[in-house]
């Protein structure tokens, strides 16, 4: 007999053609997505982050959040100073660490507390 177990969401949001939207992660999220959020994270926590890698980046959230949004309104519709933020969450979210996802989405959160918690 199998249990299944309720998973949380998340949210966020973008300015769409001059209007916020809020978009919320579907219920399930693929398996497929957990290598590419481990591969993300760890290159972000060691800092070899290059520019060639920050479309992929951005689309791997675009995929956690089953493609209700494109690349470039994921791109254009974000705060420059919130897309790392976010892509960050997202790996923490697909690999399980809802709440933490939730709270560095939701408020200014330093990376490097972050990672003191996941230790």
């Amino acid at each position: 007999m199998s249990t299944k177990t309720e998973h949380k969401p998340i949210s966020i949001e973008l300015e769409i053609e001059g209007k916020m939207q809020r978009f919320v992660t579907p219920k399930r999220i693929s398996g497929t997505l957990l290598k590419e959020a481990a591969m993300i994270s760890e290159e972000i926590n060691s800092g070899n982050v290059i520019v060639a890698d920050l479309d992929s980046y951005m689309q791997f959230v675009c995929n956690v959040f089953g493609n209700q949004f494109t690349l470039q309104e994921f791109e254009e519709g974000s705060d420059s100073r919130d897309i790392m933020k976010t892509v960050n969450a997202c790996t923490l979210f697909v690999m399980g660490q809802v709440s933490m996802a939730a709270e560095m989405l939701l408020k200014s959160v330093d990376l490097a507390e972050v990672d003191e918690k996941k230790t």
